[in-house]
């Protein structure tokens, strides 16, 4: 076993919650009814099929509030909107009566990637009290970054509160070490199981090179991992594969949503805007909110003109006008080369996610793309902090999509609080550096093979992917190579990959006209589906945090149900004998 002893910042967080009566359905229903006629209680309890007691409990709010009143008529006492009430009535939903209140909680961030944890979920340790032999990772961070979108997921809400912003921090920071125990150079307790795989890469990295030291398990106390991990069962319609399956989806996506769809895709393409205006219409006339994000102007590797954002807006503006005010265009790039769908089901009542490589709002649907649909609240959460963070100014109130995200965030958050995550596969959320963590972790745990999947072939591709392939291959290992294209910037260097040469290192690969899907998979358990390209991205500081967003997936036969669908679209699964 090893010990190895983590630098973190402990800090205490200030933020806002609302908290209040919330107004119910029944509440909204009986304003109505008596906006348009005198009931008595008798009257109400027999039109709405329910006990006098829960109305009772109704009308006592409502009356509270002043927007009904109760006048006695003979010997009957009847029930009537007020003026406010009338004005009340007409709205889409009843305000909540809210009042804000600062909590704090005590978080830590990890110095070595900037990653925040709770402080319940560390074994904490203050230097005094540190053994005099004891093995401490270098700190890369000396100041706090209070930016990180993973830090409002942390905090604890209550069943009627919702998060309303964080408040600048008051207190200095407390510097301290986290306990991390390891076995066989795997964290086996000391770090939660929602940190990132970036901070357990670097963990496991600097536990290779220090000796194991001669403990038992009774010296290492009992403090342990928490199961505090997005699940959900998994099977083939979880896994979106094609043009066709990605339409269906999206449209699907319109017609269930019941209040609000985020949809956000890199790039923009007004006629294809264009092509989902019906299925857009008919949502927002059901009264859903339609929040369209991007990320970049126009595409790096494309020939064709730049499509600015105005002509979106043009498409969008042949809405009716009550519509349109339901539909927005972001008017802020996030930065972010991510494609996420996310809404809440008027069927099922779950909110739900899609993400993986197709940008639904430039794309045609021709390509062979690769998402992940989910209903797990947990990774939905962790996806919505990643697209508000992205739309918060600098500095300055929210914008109005920040409030919209937020709102459906807490409505989340709510769910989540309800439902205890579930299912036969366990869902890790990616983003950024995690993705070279993820690459290693395939080569350090696959056994029989692992296939990699992504549009460009560039010039990042040696060090992120082809360096852990070899190795793998060293290992026994089969990896294999798919890609649909070269680079530009590799086509105009002269460097486009040559297959033989790949091969001689005992990897596979193969170029696959319309790939656009970036997958990875591994045995039969494990696959990887996101928005970064294996081979051509780098991840450095001068893109947006949350520029890549993907799932890792854990779980029976989950590589299977993928390679499956997509060696039925003619992709090569398998490296053939003798490459």
């Amino acid at each position: 076993m090893k010990i190895l002893y983590l630098p973190v910042f402990r800090a205490a967080i200030g933020y806002q919650v609302s908290l209040g009566r919330r107004w119910s359905l029944l509440d909204h229903m009986l304003l109505v009814e008596l906006k348009a006629n005198r009931r008595s209680l008798a009257d109400l309890a027999s039109l709405a099929n329910l006990p006098p007691r829960l109305v009772i409990e109704s009308l006592i709010n409502l009356l509270r509030s002043g927007w009904i009143e109760v006048r006695s008529s003979g010997d009957q006492t009847l029930f009537a909107a007020t003026p406010v009430g009338v004005k009340r009535a007409d709205e889409d939903e009843l305000r909540p009566e809210l009042r804000r209140e600062t909590r704090y909680a005590s978080l830590c961030m990890d110095r070595v990637t900037g990653t925040w944890l709770r402080t319940d979920d560390l074994e904490l340790v203050y230097e005094p009290e540190l053994p005099e032999d004891a093995e401490v990772l270098d700190p890369i961070h000396f100041t706090l970054n209070y930016d990180d979108p993973g830090v409002r997921d942390l905090i604890y809400l209550n069943s009627s509160e919702g998060f309303d912003g964080f408040v600048p921090a008051n207190r200095a920071p407390s510097r301290t070490f986290a306990r991390i125990v390891l076995t066989y150079d795997e964290i086996r307790r000391g770090l939660p199981s929602y940190a990132p795989l970036k901070l357990r890469a670097e963990i496991e990295t600097a536990a290779s090179l220090i000796s194991e030291l001669a403990l038992e398990d009774a010296d290492l106390g009992s403090f342990s991992e928490l199961p505090d991990v997005a699940r959900d069962n998994v099977g083939v319609d979880n896994l979106i594969v094609g043009g066709p399956e990605h339409i269906g989806a999206l449209e699907s996506a319109l017609a269930a949503s019941k209040t609000h769809i985020v949809i956000h895709s890199c790039f923009l393409h007004p006629e294809v805007v264009r092509r989902l205006l019906p299925d857009i219409e008919r949502a927002a006339r059901r009264k859903v909110r339609v929040d369209l994000l991007w990320g970049l102007h126009s595409d790096p590797e494309a020939t064709e003109k730049p499509r600015p954002i105005q002509e979106t807006n043009q498409v969008l503006d042949t809405l009716p006008p009550n519509i349109r005010v339901r539909v927005q265009l972001s008017p802020n790039s996030s930065g972010s080369h991510a494609k996420v769908i996310v809404f809440d089901d008027r069927t099922t009542g779950r909110w739900t996610t899609i993400v993986g490589s197709c940008n639904f709002l430039s794309s045609w649907f021709t390509a062979i793309d690769v998402s992940f649909k989910t209903v797990s609240p947990r990774l939905t959460s962790e996806i919505l902090s990643h697209l508000i963070s992205a739309q918060l100014p600098a500095s300055g109130s929210w914008p109005a999509v920040v409030r919209r995200l937020n709102h459906s965030w807490n409505a989340v958050k709510l769910v989540s609080r309800r439902h205890a995550e579930s299912g036969t596969h366990a869902l890790k959320l990616m983003s950024d550096g995690d993705h070279y963590a993820c690459v290693t972790m395939a080569r350090d745990r696959a056994r029989k093979s692992i296939v990699v999947g992504c549009d460009l072939f560039g010039l990042a591709a040696e060090t992120s992917v082809l360096v852990p392939m070899e190795r793998a291959a060293q290992l026994g290992r089969k990896p294999l190579i798919n890609y649909q294209r070269p680079s530009k910037g590799l086509v105009e260097s002269g460097r486009t990959p040559k297959a033989e040469e790949v091969e001689r290192r005992g990897i596979a690969i193969r170029q696959v006209p319309e790939l656009h899907g970036k997958f990875l998979a591994w045995d039969s358990d494990a696959v990887a589906i996101t928005s970064f390209n294996w081979l051509s991205t780098v991840v450095d500081g001068s893109r947006a945090k949350g520029a890549e967003l993907g799932v890792l997936v854990n779980g029976a036969g989950v590589a299977e149900l993928l390679l499956a669908k997509l060696r039925n679209l003619g992709v090569e699964t398998e490296a053939l004998p003798g490459d």
